[in-house]
């Protein structure tokens, strides 16, 4: 397979102002662009929740207090009675956060919310004027072809110590890095396709933890529960990175879909 790496330049700027978090500090929000190559902006939809957590280790969620009318900024406020102890870690969106100061990439996807999920991760010390978000993930982006139903796809790797999505951890390096703890998975899939036409073409967009990822394999599950499964094997490794999109592309070539 020859592999595609297409820049993403995916991350949420926050311009706060604020001495410690505490009751009532209310932050500007603003998301930048994708890239340049005419994907749209990531904007701030009207549902969007935040979580945020201490040294203590106590998740609360943060809701948008206001939102631009066009959508490039927002600002929030934080809950009454929330204070810092040390570093305060934030996450978007907040069902990212898993609690213990983790973060939860999801094993099951839409396939279908990228740029406007994109997981993200932040961190402010106490006294700290600006806050940065930056993209936890990388995306593989699967261009599919198909004249089939398509029930679900699922795209997982076979090396053991290689994890997709699940539980990690998070480090700042300044950029955050994902830890794998007890309860990551080898594998990411996007359900709920009943009724998708790929017959023209389609784009399947799956955030995944970044790594060097010695094997892909994408299994391809029809309505009447017939699977095609594609290897997929670069000479040495594929590489997913942070805040990059790795394009593959299936179907695209007659008689490469198999269904049995």
């Amino acid at each position: 397979m020859k592999k595609v790496i297409i820049s993403l330049l995916a991350f949420v700027t926050v311009a706060v102002a604020f001495v410690s978090c505490q009751d009532g500090t209310m932050f500007k929000m603003t998301v930048e662009a994708v890239d340049s190559n005419g994907n749209s902006p990531v904007l701030w939809p009207k549902d969007a929740v935040l979580a945020t957590w201490d040294d203590a280790m106590t998740p609360v969620e943060v809701s948008l207090a206001g939102i631009a009318p066009d959508s490039s900024y927002a600002t929030a406020v934080m809950p009454k009675g929330t204070t810092t102890q040390g570093v305060r870690r934030f996450v978007y969106p907040a069902a990212v956060c898993a609690g213990e100061g983790m973060v939860m990439i999801p094993a099951v996807q839409s396939g279908k919310d990228f740029p406007v999920a994109m997981p993200c991760y932040a961190e402010a010390e106490e006294g700290k004027g600006e806050l940065a978000f930056k993209s936890l993930c990388g995306v593989l982006r699967l261009n599919l072809t198909t004249t089939e139903k398509l029930a679900c796809v699922q795209v997982s790797t076979e090396d053991s110590n290689e994890f997709m999505a699940g539980r990690f951890g998070v480090e700042n390096y300044p950029f955050p890095v994902l830890k794998a703890v007890e309860g990551t998975v080898m594998n990411v899939t996007v359900d709920q396709l009943s009724g998708v036409d790929f017959s023209q073409g389609g784009v399947l967009d799956l955030y995944v933890a970044p790594n060097c990822y010695n094997t892909f394999t994408v299994t391809l599950v029809t309505e009447d529960g017939r699977t095609c499964v594609k290897h997929l094997k670069d000479d040495k490794y594929i590489v997913v990175e942070r805040n990059v999109v790795c394009s593959v592309s299936l179907g695209q070539n007659e008689g490469e879909l198999v269904f049995e």
